[in-house]
């Protein structure tokens, strides 16, 4: 890839034309400017926004301006051709509003000039220009511009500050060499965590009041509630009452005792129509209080996340048979469904029938002292089926919940080994960035030692530190995110994973010393020479004349034919200013 042009329909906007090597894109500042001139002033760091907008990124909040509402950006640039190792020159169009269409034309990808929606241009990017395979989750096209074209400065490793550690880990690892299907089962493990942290979570808070994961005390508490369940049916079993309406109790016994076993019944086709329930709808439903279900949604969601299954073989060679296997196993289920719902109507039709007859022979014991005591204990023991039914049904949950437990260890024993499997592999590779790393530290500084570590954590995320030696300044952060940015490009571009194109603003070098500065700039520009990519940088003049000053540096070579300044409203790159 590489990047020719970059302008927009507005004929104030200044088009940008960049050239091979390092290309540095300077802005005039009056010697009065201060902090309190408008942020597109100049339009350094538009330059960079532009740039990540048309080749697939958000619209910068600062566009969002009824100023730029008729804008069209566009860039024209090298894409790989459909013959191999040739590029064609596409033209690319994205306008303000709607965001959601780009104008593709000149690419042999295509059938010709398209309007694609942005999700396709992304698909396309990812694919023709990033080598990302198709089933990969991670990294996404947005996670590797922002690592090449930066807009966030926070942290050396990460493309911007929400990006999670098991994302950066395979974004990284990508751009390393390493495989992107062996990293991405750290992101499996981080949901499963997740989906523990969340479920304890809304039991700690009380949003699933019911729920307990302590199995022990929940089989304890039940073996006590069906010891008295026990005791109580056989009170009732040898319950007499006053001899003259022996016959009628004998009767209210049997019809009692078939109650029961219809009950009984129906409690285990109801646990088995709720077991065919979750298997067709494959969530678990934790019966969440309905004033507290808007404050838990996001918790609700995650619980519905079905355990992952280790999938061996592309999706598109087992579809038609997991369709058949599935729809099987659908039918299946909803027939057994059908008649256990058959039987559950019965037995309520039976239960009814039993219990009507059962009132009118206990009509004629209402009178009888016995009958109240009776009643009593069979209210006693209805209560305490149900007690014991609600243990059983949460003893249940709790060993589907304390489940996941045994399989993050498991899954995280996996991963650990799958990924030092993986780095092992590639160790002699890896030898070649880890060393460039250090050399490129020490010409920058003389007085520190610096090192690439790259290991995995006790969760198996591949972890990347850049560090060198020092006080974790801002300025020694600068250059390792300058270190970072540049090994990662060029171990890309050696793999066949990234572009040949690199974007810093001068955000990077605001806290760095301008000796170093200027050792970062020649490192750029002999290593974009060395390896075929475009090293694109802002920068303010004056702070530009400070590195020339200070360090060995020119700039002549590689400065961008524009003029920039500050010192009048038509200077900037838009040509207008607009807050």
């Amino acid at each position: 890839m590489f990047l020719h042009n970059l302008g927009s329909t507005d004929a104030r906007f200044k088009t940008v034309h960049l050239q091979t090597g390092l290309n540095l894109l300077v802005a005039e500042r009056r010697s009065d400017a201060d902090s309190g001139d408008s942020r597109n002033s100049t339009g350094k760091s538009s330059f960079v926004r532009i740039l990540r907008y048309v080749l697939g990124g958000n619209l910068p909040d600062e566009f969002k301006t009824d100023a730029l509402s008729d804008h069209v950006f566009w860039v024209e640039l090298s894409l790989p051709s459909v013959r191999v190792g040739e590029e064609d020159r596409v033209f690319v169009r994205r306008s303000v509003s709607p965001t959601t269409r780009v104008e593709v034309s000149g690419w042999s990808q295509l059938t010709g000039p398209e309007n694609l929606h942005v999700d396709d241009w992304k698909v396309l990017l990812s694919r023709f220009v990033f080598n990302l395979p198709e089933d990969a989750s991670r990294p996404t096209l947005g996670h590797l511009w922002g690592q090449l074209i930066r807009t966030s400065f926070g942290k050396p490793t990460k493309s911007f500050p929400m990006e999670t550690d098991w994302e950066t880990g395979v974004k990284l690892g990508y751009l390393l060499g390493l495989a992107p299907e062996i990293l991405l089962k750290a992101g499996e493990l981080d949901k499963l965590v997740k989906q523990r942290k969340a479920i304890r979570g809304a039991i700690r808070e009380g949003a699933i009041s019911h729920l307990q994961l302590d199995e022990p005390t929940l089989r304890a508490e039940l073996a006590t509630i069906r010891r008295q369940r026990d005791r109580m049916q056989e009170d009732l079993r040898l319950f007499k009452v006053d001899e003259q309406y022996r016959e009628h109790q004998k009767g209210a016994d049997q019809l009692s005792e078939s109650i029961e076993n219809l009950n009984d019944e129906a409690v285990a086709l109801e646990r088995r129509r709720g077991q065919i329930n979750r298997s067709l709808e494959t969530e678990i439903d934790l019966n969440v209080s309905q004033d507290l279900q808007r404050r838990l949604s996001r918790v609700y969601e995650e619980l519905g996340v079905v355990l992952p299954s280790e999938v061996n073989r592309r999706f598109d060679e087992v579809q038609a048979f997991h369709i058949s296997v599935l729809t099987n196993r659908e039918i299946f289920l909803r027939d057994e469904l059908a008649d256990v719902q058959e039987r559950l109507n019965f037995i309520e039709g039976r239960r009814e029938e039993l219990d009507n007859e059962r009132s009118s022979i206990m009509t004629l014991l209402r009178d009888s002292v016995a009958l109240d005591t009776f009643l009593d204990a069979q209210r006693s023991f209805a209560q305490l089926e149900a007690t014991a039914a609600d243990l059983e049904r949460r003893l249940v949950s709790a060993s589907e919940i304390n489940e996941i437990d045994n399989t993050i260890r498991l899954k995280k024993a996996e991963t650990v080994s799958a990924v030092r499997a993986e780095i092992e592999e590639r160790s002699t590779y890896l030898e070649g960035p880890i060393s460039l790393f250090s050399e490129l530290a020490a010409e920058i500084y003389s007085d520190r030692s610096a090192r690439l570590l790259i290991s995995t954590t006790q969760n198996g995320l591949l972890e990347i530190v850049p560090a060198v030696d020092g006080d974790a300044s801002a300025g020694i952060r600068g250059v390792e995110t300058f270190l970072m940015d540049v090994i990662g490009l060029v171990s890309g571009i050696e793999n066949g994973r990234a572009p040949g194109i690199l974007v810093h603003d001068s955000h990077l070098f605001d806290a760095i010393d301008h000796r170093q500065v200027a050792s970062c700039l020649n490192i750029g520009a002999r290593l974009a020479d060395q390896y075929g990519f475009q090293y694109v940088v802002t920068m303010n003049s004056d702070f530009l004349a400070s590195v020339e000053s200070e360090g060995a540096f020119d700039r002549q070579p590689f400065l961008i034919d524009l003029a920039l300044t500050d010192a009048h409203e038509t200077g900037g790159l838009f040509g207008f200013r607009f807050d």
